[in-house]
C-alpha cells in the first residue's frame, strides 16, 4: 500500500479516536453502522480476535526480548485481510477498508523491522500505531446484522 494511504489511514484513526474521546458518554452510539450478515459479522469478529491474540503474543515476545518471535507473530497479521471474501470487502465503507489496510501494513512493517533492526523500542512505537488503527475503527464503526430479506 502506498505510504500516502497509510498516513491517511492513520490520520483518520487518530481523528476518530479524538472525536470519540471528546464525545460525552451519554449512552448514545453515534458510530457509523456497517450492515452485514451474521456470518460476515462473525468473520470480522474472528479477525479481531486474531489481532488481539497476535498482539498478546507479540507483547510476550517483546517481554522476552525475542525479536525473531515478534516477526513470526506479526507476519501473519499483515495478511489477515486476504482471508476476507472479496464480495464482503467490496461492500465495506472505503474508510474502513483503508483503516484495515493501514493496520495490515503496520504488522508487515513490524515483522520486517523486528528481523532487520531488532529494536524493541521501535516495535513498541509501531504497536502503538497499530492500536491507533484499532481504536480509530472501533470508535468510528459498529457492526450490525442486517435483517434477512423478507423478515419483518
Amino acid at each position: 500500500m502506498p505510504r500516502v494511504l497509510h498516513l491517511l489511514g492513520l490520520a483518520a484513526a487518530l481523528v476518530s479516536a479524538e472525536l470519540a474521546i471528546a464525545t460525552p458518554l451519554d449512552g448514545a452510539d453515534n458510530r457509523i453502522p456497517i450492515n452485514m450478515t451474521r456470518q460476515e459479522r462473525n468473520h470480522l469478529l474472528a479477525e479481531m480476535r486474531t489481532f488481539l491474540q497476535g498482539l498478546y503474543n507479540i507483547f510476550n515476545a517483546l517481554a522476552r526480548n525475542d525479536m525473531k518471535a515478534v516477526a513470526v507473530e506479526a507476519r501473519p497479521l499483515g495478511k489477515v485481510l486476504h482471508h476476507m471474501p472479496a464480495q464482503m470487502r467490496e461492500r465495506l465503507p472505503l474508510a474502513y477498508v483503508e483503516l484495515s489496510l493501514g493496520l495490515h501494513e503496520v504488522f508487515d512493517v513490524i515483522a520486517r523491522d523486528a528481523e532487520a533492526k531488532a529494536d524493541p523500542s521501535l516495535t513498541l512505537s509501531q504497536l502503538a500505531e497499530a492500536l491507533a488503527y484499532c481504536s480509530g475503527c472501533h470508535d468510528t464503526y459498529r457492526l450490525e446484522v442486517a435483517p434477512a430479506r423478507g423478515a419483518r
